[in-house]
């Protein structure tokens, strides 16, 4: 063996050996193991599946923002193949792309090959036992999926999950598309929050569908109760909870910081790291784009309304239309940011600006915390923020169902959100805080013929319904 595979051969040897001694250090803190996300279940079951035959689901991707929890999920895999599936440690690789980076001009083919011929003295083709492969940051190979491809074809007996930032959602190869199974990680929620932070359990059902689309209230009215008795009852829960998250939640990793200005520094590098680290790596941008990248963000957070057109951005960034489009494409892509459409016929949507919103409130705020916001109140502010929250639920929730779509209302006297199912009228949706009229959305529900609306803000300390209109606390929103 000459001695660079001598390093490579040196570094999966010490992998295989530390890992399962380190794995306490990566799903521990202060004693407690951490509670797995809700897709730790389904990456089990494909577990299960495989390990009783099925050779199908055995390649999957897990795209998701950084600091989302995706490495923490893939040692918690290990964790459950390790100890409860009494997988041998030397039939479970773990590895990183990023490491190998450090390492040498490696990649994840040869990193695999070397591994089964010195760990099991086989090829891919004359394997007869089962392999899990591990492999974090896989972005930093750019042939990852093809080498993904080429495993899942030469044998059966590999179960492979590549994480990576959400980069991996441009993935263009179609053979290995077809193969793989794509599972997004994204930000917590404010229900997952609590699951993971403070470990309550919360019942699971369907409530927001059946309040948006059927404005039924029953059952939300009996969990709103319930979950505010759990959140009463839970000593170490504080009353600023939903708020922290609100400006700086949705990332595992800043549970346990108590610093807001830290907080904000740790929300703004993930931002950094997705403009230099990530986006070079899928479309060749120049320093100078990235610059123009991320002057395009800070230009969607700072504004009021986010219904901006390409010729108004062209001409802040002073850059051409199809470069804006192309940056906008790419973010979009990478999940940074998404954007709804204005309701109405398909020749007028593609007449109206798109709003653009962020992935979560948090990421927006600190953008906006970084760069300064002196021209807005506080008040003014906090309800742009919470229509990026909700917005942010609402995109969640529709991209889960084909049959489902969401769009904002162009009308003057409008509405913040339309969604509705294929073929019903849609259901208006307004959000705020403070005193908030329902004039909006009755003008909407006329319009549109809408069975119900629905307005979501902090002037009603429970959910009810009037004259067929919804009044909801953001907070309770949150929680469903």
């Amino acid at each position: 063996m000459d001695k660079e595979y001598e390093f490579l051969s040196n570094y999966i040897n010490k992998e295989i050996i530390a890992i399962p001694n380190q794995l306490n250090e990566q799903i521990y803190f202060n004693g407690n193991k951490f509670k797995p996300r809700d897709e730790f279940n389904l990456i089990k079951g494909y577990i299960d599946d495989f390990l009783n035959g099925n050779p199908f689901n055995r390649f999957l991707v897990l795209p998701g923002l950084r600091s989302v929890g995706k490495s923490t999920l893939l040692f918690q895999v290990y964790d459950y193949l390790l100890r409860q599936k009494q997988i041998a440690p030397n039939q479970i690789l773990y590895f990183s792309c990023e490491d190998l980076n450090y390492l040498g001009n490696y990649n994840i083919k040869e990193v695999v090959d070397l591994y089964l011929k010195e760990q099991h003295e086989k090829e891919l083709r004359t394997l007869n036992k089962h392999i899990f492969l591990l492999i974090d940051e896989s972005q930093y190979d750019k042939n990852w999926a093809f080498a993904g491809k080429i495993i899942y074809d030469k044998t059966r007996k590999v179960f492979m999950i590549f994480t990576g930032s959400s980069a991996l959602n441009l993935e263009s190869n179609a053979d290995a598309a077809r193969r793989m199974m794509k599972i997004n990680i994204n930000p917590l929620t404010y229900n997952q929050h609590l699951e993971l932070k403070y470990n309550l359990s919360l019942n699971k059902s369907n409530y927001l569908e059946k309040l948006i689309f059927e404005g039924d209230i029953n059952d939300i009215s009996k969990y709103e109760y319930e979950i505010n008795t759990k959140l009463t009852n839970t000593l170490d829960y504080t009353y600023d909870d939903w708020n922290n998250y609100f400006k700086y939640g949705g990332f595992p990793t800043l549970f346990y910081i108590n610093n807001m200005h830290e907080q904000q520094m740790r929300l703004t590098d993930i931002i950094y790291k997705i403009i230099y680290n990530d986006l070079p790596n899928i479309r060749n941008f120049t320093t100078e784009n990235q610059t123009n990248v991320f002057r395009l963000l800070s230009f969607l957070a700072l504004q009021r309304s986010n219904d901006i057109s390409y010729e108004k951005i062209s001409k802040h960034l002073q850059t051409s239309k199809v470069n804006v489009k192309n940056i906008l494409d790419t973010l979009e892509k990478t999940h940074l940011i998404f954007h709804i459409e204005s309701y109405g016929t398909s020749s007028k949507r593609m007449k109206k600006a798109w709003k653009y919103y962020f992935a979560t409130s948090s990421l927006k705020n600190a953008i906006v915390s970084m760069l300064g916001n002196t021209s807005i109140q506080k008040q003014e502010y906090e309800v742009i923020l919470l229509e990026n929250y909700i917005a942010s639920i609402l995109h969640n929730l529709i991209n889960k169902n084909i049959y489902q779509y969401m769009y904002y209302d162009s009308n003057k006297e409008n509405v913040d959100f339309l969604v509705k199912k294929e073929f019903e009228n849609p259901i208006p949706i307004e959000v705020g805080r403070g005193k908030k009229d329902k004039k909006q959305v009755k003008t909407a529900m006329n319009k549109y013929d809408s069975p119900h609306g629905i307005i979501i803000s902090n002037t009603t300390t429970k959910i009810h319904k009037e004259d067929e209109i919804i009044y909801i606390p953001h907070k309770t929103f949150s929680l469903i």
